[in-house]
């Protein structure tokens, strides 16, 4: 994964170096990662419980993904969407994104439609949209349904 692809936070600090790594292939290999002062190799504010924010993207032109934890706590890259496609375009849409992306960390079906997909790619037409996706630190998943159908996450 590229560098300007992550933006990291712990604490009052910017993540750099070492540890900016550890997030990559934390990212890369689908695994949850600790947010502990010894994952960042500091502590940038004692004797505070501390926040970690990651921004981050899969590939440039992907919807944006953001995963916060309280020190204590696990960042989960575990649970991901990789991509997503409608009827005969590939989804960009942030707001598509984020909300598949409740519906499986919440284990939530995901219901297709028009509305959902973030507009109507192939008016007249039933659709079928296709998700890859991360379900925990195995392979990729991949779930087609028709419009009007609901995703169910295995």
């Amino acid at each position: 994964m590229s560098r300007p692809t992550i933006i990291a936070f712990y604490g009052p600090k910017a993540v750099t170096g070492k540890a900016l790594d550890t997030i990559a292939q934390a990212i890369d290999q689908h695994a949850d990662l600790p947010v502990t002062n010894e994952t960042f190799g500091e502590d940038p504010a004692q004797g505070v419980v501390k926040y970690g924010m990651v921004y981050y993207s899969l590939a440039d032109g992907l919807p944006k993904r953001m995963r916060g934890a309280q020190e204590g706590q696990n960042f989960t890259f575990s649970k991901d969407i990789k991509d997503i496609v409608y009827g005969n375009k590939e989804v960009r849409d942030q707001t598509v994104y984020t909300n598949m992306y409740g519906a499986l960390v919440k284990n939530q079906g995901y219901k297709v439609d028009n509305d959902s997909m973030g507009g109507d790619t192939l008016p007249g037409t039933v659709k079928v949209a296709t998700v890859v996706y991360f379900n925990g630190p195995d392979a990729a998943k991949e779930i087609s349904v028709h419009e009007g159908d609901t995703i169910k996450w295995s």
